[in-house]
């Protein structure tokens, strides 16, 4: 039956959501132990897992769509099927909503975090920084601290 081929997919993509978590937990963690090389690390890791994500959610609709519950929510899919029927889908959707929920809980931390410090650093929130500096050369009057000229 197509449901446990996509019950043993939901596995995988369980398992990785779950190290996904585990990864925004340490990103948040480098980010404030102020080691730049952790973060470089942990950030670089993030990147190549956001893409893996990209695959796996495009892998999963298709999954879903083959077992006949193509746009329906995980409650919507558990609502349908009998409950014999379910296997582990109820524990596999909620480890799926729990890992989410953390990697959303971590993620807005780092980003509040970094905004703090580019807030006190005199950045603006949000885009590019302001470069202390013109692209002649000079010293620009609005916004920005002038690097070279900081006293450290």
């Amino acid at each position: 039956m197509k449901i446990k081929q996509f019950s043993a997919f939901l596995v995988t993509y369980v398992d990785f959501l779950e190290e996904m978590a585990k990864g925004e937990r340490e990103k948040y963690s480098a980010l404030i132990s102020y080691e730049p090389k952790q973060v470089d690390r942990v950030v670089s890791r993030q990147q190549a897992m956001n893409m893996r994500l990209t695959q796996l959610e495009e892998q999963r609709e298709k999954e879903q769509a083959a077992a006949g519950l193509e746009g329906l929510t995980f409650s919507e899919i558990l609502a349908r099927l009998e409950e014999r029927d379910q296997g582990e889908l109820p524990e596999l959707f909620r480890r799926f909503g729990k890992a989410v929920d953390e990697i959303k809980y971590f993620n807005e931390k780092s980003i509040a975090f970094v905004k703090e410090g580019m807030r006190l650093m005199g950045m603006p929130e949000e885009g590019a920084p302001v470069a202390p500096y013109s692209h002649n050369g000079r010293q620009r009057r609005e916004g920005g601290i002038p690097l070279f000229e900081t006293k450290i």
